[in-house]
């Protein structure tokens, strides 16, 4: 079965996908244009034990507007992000409500 052309349909269509990529991008944690440049930010934290630790602490902080980078290190005890500094109080509670200690 083949459905007859309309040439509405692509305009449609590509109205639909821009309407919706927008709203990923609203709700997908992408930085607003008003963030300063990302910086790497050291933060010292207590209380990670094994690579799980490091693994949800760099999940959780990389669902954060303007988070590009994440690594973190149970040995050094430090995670080392890369955003903008104006994120840095989300950073810091987003490990903390995780049930870690920031020196």
């Amino acid at each position: 079965m083949r459905f007859p052309e309309s040439p509405a349909l692509p305009a449609r269509c590509a109205a639909l996908f821009l309407a919706l990529a927008g709203a990923c991008t609203a709700s997908c944690g992408d930085a607003p244009a008003s963030y300063t440049q990302p910086v790497t930010m050291k933060i010292a934290v207590k209380g990670m034990h094994c690579e799980g630790c490091e693994s949800a602490i760099c999940e959780k902080v990389g669902k954060i507007g303007g988070v590009t980078a994440c690594k973190a290190s149970h040995e050094a005890e430090e995670v080392e992000v890369i955003a903008p500094v104006e994120q840095k109080a989300a950073i810091s509670a987003a490990i903390v409500k995780l049930g870690y200690k920031l020196e």
